[in-house]
């Protein structure tokens, strides 16, 4: 571990770097401009639509390409150019949505950076926008014929009961046609089977020229597990569920307590 010196240093928002408020810490923002000053390339990889993410990106001063949508898209936050995108598909969409409105749960589509819902007022989408502070477009039970390629699919459930039931339902009904993630304790997120973290800090990485030995990623969700089991060196949060730790080489303390901060200061 001494040895480690990253020059490629991607961070998880939510559980990671934002605490439990969903806002940046003093701290953790001056380490990780502290890390982009002194040469450490430093990318958020994020489960978030890119609109939502860009406030904190642009409060850090990042520059480099970063991974939205759990890595269905990556995209250069100064251009907003897109350098990679892998959507669910529309049949894929159509079907997820279908199995959603027969067992009665709560779903919200995500397509072309917007966020479709049947009625915003709903407990479930005012607890996402709360955290995203994204405004979602209401169309009632047009909803559930939307004939779009969605980016990502999100169920919510804020009874813990009936979140473990839509997380389990869901990758029985789906297995490996579509990668699924749980954060919050509430949401279930849907992607492309191909898409997850992990590879978009690779497409990242590749671009940039660094080699995965020198990534560090910092992470809490289900959805970080693969990315920092790729990554050269791999720092779960103190929040962080066992299946998490378990894929890291080091876990921090928690997201109240600046851990992220504390693994970056470690570099400068």
């Amino acid at each position: 571990m001494n040895t480690f010196r990253p020059r490629l240093i991607a961070v998880d928002m939510d559980g990671t770097i934002l605490n439990s408020s969903s806002e940046l810490s003093a701290r953790t923002r001056n380490a990780l401009r502290s890390a982009i000053s002194s040469g450490i390339t430093v990318v958020t990889a994020t489960g978030r639509m890119y609109p939502s993410a860009l406030p904190v990106i642009r409060e850090v001063g990042i520059i480099a390409p970063c991974i939205f949508y759990n890595g269905a898209v990556v995209r250069d936050p100064l251009s907003g150019k897109t350098i990679h995108e892998r959507g669910v598909g529309r049949e894929l969409t159509a079907e997820v949505l279908s199995f959603y409105r027969q067992q009665g749960w709560y779903i919200q589509v995500y397509s072309d950076d917007r966020l479709y819902v049947t009625d915003s007022s709903d407990p479930r989408s005012r607890f996402y926008e709360n955290i995203s502070k994204i405004r979602p477009v209401s169309v009632g039970e047009k909803f559930w014929d939307l004939d779009v390629d969605s980016t990502k699919l999100l169920g919510i459930a804020l009874e813990e009961d009936d979140f473990r039931l839509m997380a389990e339902r869901t990758v029985s009904r789906f297995g490996g046609r579509i990668y699924t993630a749980t954060s919050w304790g509430a949401f279930v997120e849907m992607t492309h089977p191909d898409v997850n973290k992990a590879k978009g800090l690779a497409i990242v990485a590749e671009r940039l020229g660094i080699d995965r030995c020198d990534v560090l990623a910092i992470g809490d969700g289900s959805n970080d597990r693969e990315m920092i089991g790729w990554a050269g060196y791999g720092v779960a949060m103190g929040n962080s569920p066992t299946d998490v730790r378990a894929a890291a080489d080091e876990t921090t303390l928690d997201n109240d307590s600046d851990g992220a901060a504390v693994i970056v200061e470690r570099y400068l």
